[in-house]
Order: structure tokens, then C-alpha cells, then sequence
């Protein structure tokens, strides 16, 4: 019979009205934690999170951010710490308020948790972050194995084992510890279709849909550009995503097919996207960073069971091989001709891609990947 463990969770896991207020808050991040823990519960795990709200240093951020302003993410049990926001200190403060957060729940618990767990997205394995340096401690002190999950960027020494999302890093060589790759589940969705779209004929409409940050490195720029060079009328780009770029701005008032919606709540974008043709995931790989973190957009895609194109980045697996649709060089006549194509698909191709994608997430689901995982505990009990 299978054990049934209690995790504590070190980094912050938020609503929808925090991630809103906070916006140094990374919504594709705190979405996959959420999608995680999520189906840890449902498995019967117990899960106790801390976990502080992100925002950009002082003078640029508030100077004081406290525990009560921000919510974690309704189900879960924890709380949220605060700290002075200012530089060179912030760190030291969040620290210490994760470990007295930390020590108040050990010491109240009737039996203290099998692992601590932190999501770690690093520049370098020698960058300090409070969840990282709370895991050591309590390692060290309470006796706690610490599993560390590595999203981006480097893995920090010292932990018992490591998750990776990116596929490039799981398969480097590496001394750090035992290791397994989980790039993410598909996320359950209720797809509600917004009926506007549908009953007064605008659904005619071929709609390419990006979700994600309007910064260099999703690649949304480049998108815009490609799509521009396209002269079909009855197409549109719709752009979600958090983040200032003022070539998209200029380009959304020269084209009126370009649709710059912004960040919008997840109602919202389960709206849009329930009646998109399909979705991109332009993330360059001449971009040095992305060769170290996994567009973690392309699983939220997939659970729309529509077409996605996508660049195959190295922290893609190669799973993904026959369910994505590959952008094959990183020129704008490229991508141009890879939108033409998925936005013109015959409906037979369309359907078979949608049939792949179906079966593909049967075995991709949240539960099915953490079950992944608590198997790959077990000979560490």
C-alpha cells in the first residue's frame, strides 16, 4: 500500500487576486505549483505551504510588504510572510520569516512532514533564495529530506533529489543528486465557450492565440512581426500576457487584426481561448536563457485540444514530437508560413492533430505526473 506523505512547501502558491496585485508575481509559475499541489491533495497528500509575495525592490516596489496582503490560493493550507523591501536586506528578512513561519508549524504539527519542497528558477547554483536556504537549514537541522523542483536556470547544491522541467537539464550530465523530469500536467479547464462568439458569426474568424509574458524571451514580438506579413483578412492574433512592449502597442494600432488584450483573470483567458483556432509558443531559442527553462504555456495549450506551433526549444522533450506543430527555422518568413499553414489547416488534418492531442494528455495529466513522482520517493523512504 502506498505511503501517504506531508509536504511542506516553501515558495508561494497565490489567488488570482494576489497574482493581480503583485505583477513581479510570475503567473505561469505560480499556475504549474498550483496544478502540482493541487494533485498531490488529491492523491492524499497533506501539503503546508509559505510562502512570501514577489515585488520588485524598493524604491521601484513598496517598501513594506506584509503577510496579509496577498491570499494563498483557496484549498491550501499555510500562510504568506512579509518583509522590508529594500535592497540588500530583503533577502536576510525573508529568510528569517520563512524559518519562524516554519518553526511555529514543526513544532505545532502532531507529525512533521516527509519532505520540504521548493521551486527554485536560479541564474546561478550560488544565487541564494529564501525557500532554497530554509530547505538547507531545516535539512540540517530537523532532519527533513528536501526535494528541490528546478523550474529555470540552475540547480542549487544540497538537495536529497531534483525535479526538472527542462528536458535539456534533466538529461545533463550532473553530481547533484537523484533526479526526474516532470515538465508539468495538463491542467483541468472548464471550457466555457463564450456564446458571442459563436451565434452572431465572428466565430469565422481564424484566431491564433498567444498566452504569456510580452518580454523578449517569450518571443511575442517576432510573432506579431511574421503574423503582420501575412495578407489574409479573415485572421487574427490575439496576444495575453503581462509585461510592456511598445512594438506590439504600435503594431495592435497599425494592424487591427492584432488583438493586445493584456493580462486578463483565468475566466477570462478560458473564454478566449475556448474559441481560438489555435496557439503559438514562438519562445526563441537564440535567446540564451531558454535554453535552460520550459515554456510551461505549451501544456496550457494542450489542454484546449487545439493545434499549437511551436519552436522546439532545448528544455522541450521530445514527447512532445508529434503533438506540437514544429516552427522550423527562427526567421519571421518562417513562423509566417508556419501561421498560414495552421490557420488553413483541411479540417481532416485539423481534426487528426486534435485526436493526437487528446491522447497525448491522457497520460499528461496533473495526477498522472505526480503519481510519476511519488513513485520515484519511494525507494528514497
Amino acid at each position: 500500500m502506498r505511503k501517504n506523505y506531508r509536504f511542506l512547501w516553501l515558495d508561494g502558491i497565490f489567488d488570482e487576486k494576489s497574482v493581480e496585485t503583485f505583477r513581479s508575481i510570475s503567473p505561469a509559475a505560480n499556475f504549474w505549483q498550483r496544478g502540482f499541489v493541487d494533485a498531490l491533495q488529491t492523491l492524499g497528500h497533506q501539503v503546508e505551504v509559505i510562502g512570501h509575495p514577489i515585488e520588485r525592490v524598493w524604491p521601484f516596489g513598496r517598501l513594506i510588504i506584509r503577510g496579509k496582503q496577498a491570499s494563498l490560493s483557496p484549498g491550501l493550507s499555510g500562510v504568506a510572510v512579509g518583509y522590508i523591501n529594500v535592497p540588500f536586506l530583503r533577502g536576510s528578512i525573508q529568510f528569517v520569516n520563512y524559518l519562524r513561519a516554519a518553526k511555529r508549524y514543526l513544532m505545532a504539527a502532531e507529525e512533521k512532514p516527509g519532505y520540504v519542497m521548493t521551486f527554485s528558477c536560479l541564474n546561478k547554483s550560488t544565487d541564494r533564495a529564501p525557500g532554497n536556504e530554509s530547505a538547507k537549514y531545516i535539512r540540517k537541522h530537523f532532519g527533513i529530506p528536501w526535494i528541490c523542483i528546478v523550474a529555470d536556470g540552475a540547480a542549487p547544491p544540497g538537495a536529497d533529489g531534483y525535479v526538472y522541467l527542462t528536458w535539456s537539464c534533466f538529461k545533463s550530465p550532473s553530481e547533484q543528486g537523484p533526479s526526474i523530469h516532470i515538465d508539468g500536467g495538463i491542467p483541468d479547464i472548464p471550457i466555457e465557450v463564450d456564446q458571442d462568439w459563436v451565434d452572431d458569426g465572428r466565430r469565422r474568424e481564424k484566431i491564433l492565440m498567444y498566452m504569456g509574458a510580452l518580454t523578449q524571451h517569450g518571443g511575442a514580438t517576432q510573432l506579431a512581426r511574421a503574423f503582420h506579413s501575412l495578407r489574409d483578412e479573415d485572421i487574427q492574433l490575439w496576444i495575453c500576457g503581462r509585461g510592456e512592449n511598445a512594438e506590439l502597442v504600435h503594431m495592435a494600432e497599425v494592424d487591427k487584426r492584432i488583438k493586445l488584450i493584456g493580462f486578463v483573470n483565468e475566466l477570462e483567458l478560458n473564454k478566449l481561448a475556448s474559441v481560438a483556432t489555435a496557439f503559438a509558443n514562438p519562445r526563441p531559442g537564440s535567446f540564451g536563457p531558454n535554453k535552460f527553462n520550459y515554456p510551461s504555456k505549451i501544456l496550457h495549450y494542450l489542454a484546449y485540444e487545439k493545434p499549437v506551433i511551436s519552436t522546439f526549444t532545448e528544455g522541450i522533450s521530445p514527447d512532445y514530437a508529434d503533438v506540437l506543430i514544429p516552427i522550423p527555422e527562427e526567421t519571421e518568413a518562417c513562423l509566417a508560413a508556419t501561421i498560414h499553414h495552421v490557420l488553413n489547416m483541411e479540417e481532416k488534418d485539423y481534426d487528426a492533430m486534435r485526436a493526437r492531442i487528446e491522447s497525448f494528455n491522457e497520460t499528461h495529466t496533473w495526477v498522472y505526473q505526480v503519481d510519476r513522482f511519488i513513485s520515484w520517493l519511494q525507494p528514497k523512504t
